[in-house]
């Protein structure tokens, strides 16, 4: 029995989720700024957040249903899907790009978006693989690789 992410993995990837996401929103928190900027920057996180989940989970579904006749997703869809994610990494750039700040605030907020997107992705991957290798082989009880 083979699991694909280990106890440590799984912890990395929910850290590593759990920091972008807080780096973010600590540094919305203190953005010097109107609290409509502040809404925006808020708003573009959360989209682009949920758009990564969304987006990594129909890739996943559409590969895994490769070949069976039978989809889980519409065309429609998995465009929907790409277009949110397209749209609201665009909308956090042009925000960035736009802010009224030095560059390396926008740094900082172009570097969060990124890492925010990118755990995101890890995270959907991870607690889906986990919960898959838990239907194949029980629950998690260490990580014993055979």
């Amino acid at each position: 029995m083979r699991r694909r992410n280990t106890t440590a993995f799984s912890f990395m990837s929910w850290a590593a989720f759990a920091c972008a996401f807080l780096a973010m929103f600590i540094g919305i928190y203190t953005l010097e700024e109107t609290l409509s900027v502040k809404g925006y920057y808020a708003v573009a996180a959360l989209y682009l957040t949920m758009s990564a989940f969304v987006l990594q989970k129909t890739i996943r579904d559409n590969q895994d249903d490769e070949g069976t006749g039978k989809k889980r997703n519409t065309g429609a869809f998995t465009f929907l899907a790409w277009a949110a994610f397209a749209t609201a990494l665009i909308a956090m750039f042009i925000g960035i790009y736009n802010l009224n700040q030095p560059l390396s605030v926008q740094g900082y907020y172009a570097v969060c978006a990124l890492f925010l997107t990118m755990s995101s992705f890890v995270l959907q991957k991870t607690v889906r693989d986990n919960k898959e290798d838990d239907e194949l082989y029980g629950p998690r009880g260490g990580d014993s690789q055979e």
